[in-house]
């Protein structure tokens, strides 16, 4: 599943319109290990990359990746 795909699927069910609606946890649980692993191959992609300008991107989508992460898990803990 793409980056923006997850990103997506994580900010619906953080948005305060769909917290409204019962989240399952399990939907939640399973965004959450999604992004993961994505997190930890674009660690194992940034480590291996040599090219600056690649390593700036992956950097970014590691960071993106984290900090929607974090979000979802902050969000997890309170239900």
């Amino acid at each position: 599943m793409g980056l923006n795909k997850l990103i997506n699927r994580l900010q619906k069910v953080l948005s305060s319109k769909e917290r409204s609606k019962d989240i399952s946890q399990e939907r939640l649980d399973s965004l959450l290990d999604k992004l993961e692993k994505k997190e930890k191959k674009l660690k194992q992609k940034l480590d291996k990359e040599k090219n600056p300008k690649k390593r700036k991107e992956l950097k970014l989508q590691l960071k993106i990746v984290t900090t929607q992460r974090k979000k979802g898990v902050a969000y997890r803990r309170k239900l």
